[in-house]
This record gives structure tokens, sequence and C-alpha cells, in this order.
């Protein structure tokens, strides 16, 4: 039983198809629940549109102009913290943070400012989208609509230029966990290899292509040759 548990939660973990399955599952299941109960209880989380018992910040969300003006805001904010974190973050974690890069594009400076500014922004900004999207569920649904929008189209970015390959991905996450070792080795080998493997056969198609002319120059020049050597025979025993 033990064993069964543990290979999956390892399946689970590697497997990042199932995993996101899993948390839309428990997403959809918690959502449920507690949709349940605030309906049994009344709740004006539920509320959709303006209405007098929720507030924000302190503010009766109760007009239409409130409504509207909080809404905009939701949209445009969440929208910003979605482009922003997904370009600034990776930069961070692989440019700065990353002991293996040696080299980054901004003075160190810059880069301590960028970091505290976004500290800054993601701390006050954070606080402001809590107080939003408990204030009711219009504002969260408007706040996950912005996100997935945005998150397409960066997602997409991060696309750009790569290749299916769930055999090489394999290999090249074997070889790059944790320090080299013999295994790890072994698979970058395999990897080199195969790449060495599609030069050599990219040089040879251009080789024979490059050598076809002059292959058929020298099949001709053997050919008068041959010919040449003939008709001196033919000669020589003219002679004799």
């Amino acid at each position: 039983m033990t064993f069964w548990l543990q290979s999956f939660w390892i399946e689970l973990f590697d497997n990042k198809m199932r995993l996101c399955g899993a948390l839309m599952l428990w997403t959809i299941a918690s959502s449920s629940v507690f949709c349940f109960i605030m309906v049994a209880d009344g709740s004006s989380f539920l509320t959709i549109g303006p209405n007098p018992h929720n507030e924000l910040l302190g503010v009766k969300m109760d007009t239409w102009f409130k409504w509207w003006v909080t809404a905009i805001y939701t949209f445009i904010s969440t929208a910003v913290a979605a482009f922003s974190s997904d370009a600034l973050c990776p930069f961070f974690s692989n440019a700065i943070e990353d002991h293996k890069t040696k080299y980054i594009p901004y003075s160190k400076f810059h880069c301590l400012m960028m970091v505290q500014c976004f500290t800054v922004y993601g701390v006050i900004m954070s606080v402001i989208g809590m107080f939003v999207a408990l204030t009711q569920v219009d504002f969260m649904l408007i706040r996950i609509a912005a996100d997935l929008l945005v998150n397409s189209h960066t997602t997409f970015y991060f696309l750009r230029g790569k290749e299916v390959d769930a055999e090489r991905y394999d290999t090249w996450k074997s070889g790059c966990e944790n320090n080299r070792t013999p295994q790890q080795t072994a698979c970058l080998q395999k990897i080199v290899e195969s790449c060495e493997e599609e030069k050599d056969e990219d040089v040879r198609d251009d080789s024979e292509s490059a050598l076809r002319p002059l292959t058929d120059v020298g099949l001709h020049n053997i050919h008068v040759g041959l010919h040449n050597i003939q008709q001196g025979q033919k000669s020589a025993r003219s002679d004799v």
C-alpha cells in the first residue's frame, strides 16, 4: 500500500497534465462545497451587481457607478499584474537569482531597483486585490477572465520556437537534474551524439550533392583514358 501511494505521488508529480487535471477537480469540488454553504446561508457574496450589503474598503457597492469603476479597475489591474508577473518573474528567477547565470543585461543597481519596485507593487496590489475579490463573486469572475486572457498570450510568447518531443525532454530533464552523474552524463552524451548524427547526415547530403559533378567529370576522364589506351593498342598492333 505504501509503495502504491509513493508511486502514485511520484507519477502525479512528474506528469504535469495529470496534476493540472487533479487541481481542476479539487477546484470544482471546493467551489461546489462553499457555494452550497453560501446558498444555504443566504450569503451576499454571491450577489452580482450593485447591492447595499457588500462593502469595499468601507465603501458600500450600492450604485452602478461604483460597481463599474471597481469592475474596470479589477480587469485592468489583474491584466497588468498577470502580464508583469509573467514577464518579470522568470527574468528575476533565471537571470538575477540563478547562480549559473554569469551575465546580466542591466547594471546591478538597476536590477536591485527592479526587484524592489516589483516587491512594493506586489504587496500593495495584492492587498487591494484581496479586498476586491472578497467583496462579491462577480469581481472574482472578472479577475479570472483577465488572468486567462493575458496568460494565454504570454504563454504563447514562452512557447515560441519550442518543439514537442517528449523523449528528448525526458532525456534533457534527466541530464539537468542535480549534478552530473555517470547516468546523466550518458544521457547528455546521447543528446550530443544524436545532434552530431543529424549534423553528419546533413553534411553528407551536402557533400554528395557537391561532389556529384566532380564524380561525373572523373568518370568521363576515365572513359576517355580507356579509349585512348585502346586506340594506342590498336596502333601498336598495326605497326607490328
